[in-house]
């Protein structure tokens, strides 16, 4: 008598030796090595304050979802400087809709937003830009944005906070 075989085996490339499929609206993977967030050296007055990376991907994260129609643009109000939300609501919502968005029965045939590529730069301590470029099907445009620490209200105790200051939509 023979032993079980076990399971039988599939090759590297998938079954048969094609490449695994795709699920329809799943984003690919992005090629290169994910690393961990960072934190900045202490400074002299408090804690290590947060990389303003994670508060970009946040951002923009948050403005793909009000885009997709997945979250209301009023939840712009607590990433957004009191100041300028309106003007950042404004470019968000109406300037992408009205020069680079196809209507809205696209997004149900499956051509959601997503950001293409990010790039975060610090040009000065608690300033962080911000460019994202974004895609829905054959639609492609540009996103500036420019985040600023902040020390949070007093009502909220915490460490400082990033907050938007300023949308550009091209």
């Amino acid at each position: 008598m023979r032993g079980d075989p076990g399971p039988p085996s599939i090759p590297a490339g998938g079954r048969h030796g094609l490449p695994p499929r795709r699920l329809a609206g799943v984003p690919r993977p992005r090629a290169g090595p994910v690393l961990p967030p960072q934190t900045r050296d202490p400074t002299p007055d408090g804690p290590a304050q947060p990389p303003p990376h994670a508060a970009a991907q946040r951002f923009v994260g948050m403005c793909v979802e009000i885009l997709n129609g997945y979250r209301p643009a009023a939840h712009l109000r607590r990433v957004t400087h009191p100041k300028h939300c309106s003007a950042v609501t404004d470019q968000l919502i109406r300037r992408t809709v009205r020069v680079r968005m196809p209507p809205s029965h696209a997004a149900r045939q499956g051509h959601l937003v997503r950001v293409r590529r990010m790039l975060v730069n610090e040009p000065l301590p608690g300033v962080a830009e911000l460019v994202a470029v974004l895609e829905q099907g054959p639609a492609v445009w540009a996103m500036a944005v420019r985040l600023e620490r902040t020390a949070r209200p007093s009502s909220s105790p915490g460490p400082p906070t990033w907050l938007c200051t300023l949308v550009q939509v091209v």
